[in-house]
């Protein structure tokens, strides 16, 4: 990236960064996420199909388009930060994010991110609680919740 670019790349992403702050201010509906009604038997089923060893991140966007995490406006959840271990570099949990489909740059950040460990699929197949179980902490991550901006050029889905 020469100079030019660098200087254009900084200014769209602090634009970026006041419409996201923007967007979050204005929304005032809080930012309660829940289960579904149904999640147990949406856990139930997903323990019984081919996609029983889907990562937990893959796990969580599925329940979300099933529609399985209620969220304050429409919109999707999926993996938006991580955090690493800082000697090894090693990533050791993940952070969810949502995207409101009425939203220009914003990105709203779980508070907290989930263990690694937590994210992957039980070696047995089980009666749904453990699918259940991760969503709940998904849900949970969202408690607290952080504004963030899509960088500039980033896709948004």
């Amino acid at each position: 990236m020469d100079s030019d670019d660098l200087r254009d790349f900084y200014a769209e992403s602090a634009h970026r960064w006041k419409v996201a702050n923007r967007e979050f201010q204005k929304r005032t509906h809080g930012w309660h996420f829940t289960l579904a009604p149904e999640a147990h038997e949406w856990a139930q089923a997903h323990v019984a199909s081919d996609r029983w060893h889907s990562s937990g991140t893959t796990l969580i966007e599925l329940a979300d388009a099933a529609g399985m995490i209620l969220k304050p406006e429409p919109g999707r959840i999926a993996a938006a930060y991580s955090h690493r271990d800082s000697r090894t570099e090693t990533t050791t949990e993940e952070g969810f994010g949502f995207w409101p489909t009425a939203a220009e740059a914003l990105v709203v950040h779980a508070g907290h991110a989930i263990p690694l460990a937590a994210l992957e699929p039980p070696a047995t197949r089980g009666d749904g609680t453990a699918p259940l179980a991760l969503l709940q902490l998904v849900v949970d991550s969202f408690a607290t919740v952080s504004v963030f901006s899509d960088p500039p050029g980033a896709r948004r889905g």
